[in-house]
């Protein structure tokens, strides 16, 4: 019997180590641009609110972390709430077991995911999300065609950045306690129209004060005039087995970036409470 115990013992301690003892759910590997997915969670075709584009259900990039999955089924969800015609358009996050593909440098880990932008009509009228390609738009919000490109989606030319349900989605994944934002990358003209939205309409001065910091445009990449691409910081658990963030970690997620296991606080009231004068030293 002690014999018994003691090799039982000695197993339980072997599965206590990264990859090997896990709770079921997904689990992110590596860094954004050289990592792995293990057991990931799958976005549907269809929500509340959302969908996947005919273009990016072909390619197979649907699977993520659980908690990515779900912070941005809700923050649709929030915006169908509030216009009964807001679609949002889910292009691509990972392979199925992450790793490159041939779409993206980065999208390794299950981590990154691209969000079309909403769109409307030249009198305010919500549109669906383009099926076959991303529409670049202007710093003044206008759908144009860059240098060389030839647009297959009809009417693109009539399509305006929807400015108002582009911030209610922002909003909505700042303000999720599930997730925490490392970058939401996005052409400079629109990040100017998406901030100066928010202050116009008097939103939360925690939540202006946070898109400050995570929205950029990227330096090394095209400028994202075409969709939203976020990137989610790795949860304590993932950090055990392996996760790794690249890059900087904000003043306000410092505190949960030091330490392992489970989470421990709040992000949302740390974000509010850090807002007002912590953040805007930060960008």
């Amino acid at each position: 019997m002690g014999l018994l115990v003691a090799v039982l013992g000695l197993c339980e301690l072997a599965c206590a180590g990264p990859n090997l003892w896990t709770d079921g759910t997904s689990i992110s590997t590596g860094h954004s641009n050289r990592g792995r997915l293990r057991r990931p969670a799958k976005m549907p075709v269809e929500g509340p609110g959302f969908e996947v584009p005919e273009t990016w259900r072909a390619r197979g990039n649907v699977y993520g972390v659980e908690e990515l999955i779900a912070a941005v089924a809700r923050a649709a969800h929030a915006v169908l709430s509030s216009s009964e015609k807001a679609l949002l358009g889910v292009a691509d996050l990972s392979p199925i077991a992450g790793g490159r593909s041939r779409w993206h440098r980065s999208h390794q880990s299950g981590r990154d995911i691209d969000l079309i932008f909403y769109s409307v009509d030249a009198e305010g009228q919500a549109l669906d999300p383009p099926t076959s390609e991303m529409i670049h738009y202007d710093a003044e919000g206008k759908a144009y065609a860059p240098r060389r490109t030839v647009y297959a989606e009809e009417g693109w030319e009539k399509r305006r950045f929807d400015v108002e349900r582009n911030w209610r989605l922002l909003e909505s994944l700042l303000a999720d306690p599930s997730v925490r934002i490392q970058w939401i990358f996005v052409s400079d003209g629109l990040r100017a129209q998406l901030l100066d939205h928010a202050v116009e309409n008097e939103r939360p001065t925690w939540a202006i004060e946070y898109a400050k910091v995570v929205l950029r445009q990227p330096a090394d990449a095209p400028p994202h005039d075409d969709h939203f691409h976020m990137r989610i910081y790795c949860s304590r658990t993932d950090r055990f087995h392996g996760c790794v963030d690249r890059g900087p970690v904000w003043h306000h997620e410092k505190k949960t970036a030091k330490y392992s296991g489970a989470e421990r606080y709040d992000p949302v009231r740390w974000r509010m409470a850090m807002a007002l004068p912590g953040l805007a030293g930060f960008h």
